[in-house]
């Protein structure tokens, strides 16, 4: 079987989205209906389902009506989703107890077909019809959460140094960038974390990104720090976010006191006394922090005071030639003026010339990020690059 770019693919595809939250159903239905002429997508949950949804262009979905448990017809909120995104694909339900009323609430919402479990593959083949064309069959398994947190080996972070401008061949730290061996679109870190918090469960990735981070990362510790992204909402669980960030730094032999933690800009954070509470615990073993993307649409400037974050990170939006753009250089001076007043440190992101070091350097911004320095790398090559020119933060 052929596997998938994340991109997609083409239009001329018959593309057949499988949902179903058993995996053995998911095994023997797509050996069935993979073939020539068709893309077949399997995913085992409704989240994942409305992320392939978004990301290729479906043309027939085949769903379970139930995924998660006896009282949630997720299968309906499938056909909805579609019916939302004004999506021509044609639905298909199946269940093991299929009713008259269910398969009247089916077809009211929009589903061609409503399939008695156990059903015969040349019936559903007769109802979506032959694959179009002649092209090589594709096969996309998009895989649940569970999947992946029982599989840390393919959360496979890159490192991407953070230099000082004066002396940029000397790194001060390293942000570990999560990223996922898959051919499905959580390849892509951005929706792999939306599919994560869309599941409730963004502590969980968190957390193992961060083990896998620090333990992929342990020698680069010995050069700089190592940043940590950490998104927002792992702030509402306080007990949890400090005893797996402590826990992380010791299984990886890595001292509290080269670790970062860069809080994200995807939402706002939660109640400050909360966050200023985690802060001073994780401070006392020497944990440090960052704020990313300041100056975007979540900068938690609020939150600045109570955090007493080592490090402000200009969102590389406004960093990249920030000096010929008014606005932009702007903002950056205003940020630097900021971080003094806070006595912390900025950092600027998206440095991608020469012109952009010179101006940082002559702002008095100490530390950059950006591909004019590296790009995102493994931690062995990134090792092997700083290894000799090391200084300690």
């Amino acid at each position: 079987m052929s596997v998938s770019p994340a991109t997609g693919p083409a239009t001329e595809v018959q593309t057949l989205l499988l949902v179903d939250d058993d995996a053995e159903t998911c095994a023997g239905l797509g050996e069935l209906l993979y073939r020539d002429g068709r893309h077949l997508i399997i995913c085992r949950d409704l989240e994942s389902a409305q992320i392939a949804i978004e990301h290729y262009a479906v043309t027939d979905v085949l769903t379970d009506v139930k995924l998660s448990g006896a009282f949630r017809f997720e299968g309906l909120e499938i056909i909805d989703f579609l019916r939302r995104r004004a999506s021509n694909a044609r639905v298909m339900i199946m269940t093991g107890q299929l009713t008259d009323e269910l398969d009247r609430e089916a077809r009211r919402r929009g589903a061609i077909a409503a399939l008695q479990k156990p059903f015969s593959v040349d019936d559903l083949e007769d109802v979506i019809g032959a694959p179009i064309g002649d092209t090589p069959g594709l096969l996309t398994i998009i895989p649940t959460l569970d999947d992946i947190l029982d599989d840390l080996d393919s959360l496979v972070p890159v490192y991407q140094p953070l230099v000082w401008t004066e002396t940029p061949q000397h790194a001060v730290g390293f942000e570990a960038l999560t990223r996922l061996q898959s051919s499905s679109p959580f390849a892509n870190p951005e929706v792999l974390f939306r599919y994560a918090h869309m599941k409730g469960r963004i502590l969980d990735l968190e957390l193992a990104a961060a083990s896998r981070s620090l333990s992929l990362g342990r020698d680069l510790a010995q050069i700089g720090f190592v940043s940590i992204n950490l998104h927002p909402h792992t702030f509402a669980d306080a007990d949890r976010l400090c005893d797996g960030v402590m826990n992380a730094a010791a299984e990886a032999a890595v001292s509290p006191e080269r670790l970062v933690l860069e809080i994200t800009e995807q939402s706002s954070l939660p109640d400050l006394a909360l966050v200023e509470a985690i802060a001073a615990t994780l401070r006392t073993h020497g944990v440090r922090f960052a704020f990313d993307d300041v100056g975007s649409a979540y900068s938690h400037l609020s939150a600045i005071a109570v955090v007493r974050p080592a490090y402000l990170k200009i969102s590389q939006h406004f960093g990249t030639a920030c000096e010929a753009d008014p606005v932009h250089r702007k903002i950056v001076e205003n940020v630097e003026s900021l971080a003094r007043s806070f006595a912390s440190e900025v950092v600027l992101e998206g440095i991608e010339t020469e012109q952009t070091a010179t101006f940082a350097r002559d702002l008095g911004i100490r530390f950059g990020q950006g591909f004019y320095y590296s790009r995102p790398a493994s931690a062995d090559r990134v090792l092997e690059r700083y290894r000799s020119v090391s200084r300690s933060n």
